[in-house]
């Protein structure tokens, strides 16, 4: 048994080992191949190439060569005229931004130039309303003195008023005391005037 477990185990090892050396033979010959295909490929392109330029230098460049030479002009000629267009389209996006800032700069100043005159208006309006308060005051000053001044030439043009004529109401009377007793004092005689001298003219 010992014997056949061995060989077995060695027939194991070597199908395996085997089995990975064809795997890496066959990885081998895929890599060999695709570099030989892309060295014959490379050679036949330098052939052909050669070959183009021996006949182009004879004969001249193929219907082929001419058609992609004209393509590729054609091509040259419309991602030029694009780019001329796309550069005129940005031309025309910049110069109409730039007109738009400056109208908005323009709109931005003109309002603040209203708002400017619009507030010295205001406070022109508000100046006026101050001087013509203040002429009123005056006004109403002068009209209330010129009304004083007028009671007082009425009342300086009145006579006095006697007790009578006074209001009670207006200035109370203050109370006055009485004098204090005097002894009775005779009576004066009479002085006689002497009589006038009629002159003698008349």
């Amino acid at each position: 048994m010992g014997v056949l477990t061995e060989t077995m185990m060695r027939l194991r090892g070597e199908i395996g080992a085997w089995r990975h050396e064809r795997v890496v033979l066959q990885h081998d010959l895929a890599r060999q191949t695709e570099e030989r295909r892309t060295r014959v490929s490379a050679l036949r392109a330098v052939f052909a190439r050669d070959r183009a330029g021996a006949h182009r230098a004879w004969f001249g460049p193929t219907l082929y060569e001419r058609r992609a030479a004209e393509r590729q002009r054609q091509r040259l000629a419309e991602g030029a005229k694009a780019k001329a267009q796309r550069e005129r389209e940005q031309q025309r996006r910049a110069e109409e931004a730039k007109a738009k800032a400056q109208r908005e700069h323009e709109q931005q100043q003109r309002l603040a130039e209203e708002a400017k005159a619009k507030a010295q208006r205001k406070h022109e309006q508000q100046r006026r309303a101050e001087e013509a308060e203040a002429r009123a005051q005056r006004e109403h000053e002068q009209r209330r003195l010129a009304e004083a001044a007028k009671a007082k030439a009425q009342r300086d043009q009145q006579p006095p008023a006697t007790a009578e004529s006074q209001p009670q109401g207006h200035n109370p009377i203050k109370p006055v005391p009485a004098p204090a007793a005097r002894p009775p004092v005779a009576p004066l005689a009479r002085a006689k005037r002497p009589p006038l001298k009629r002159s003698k003219k008349q």
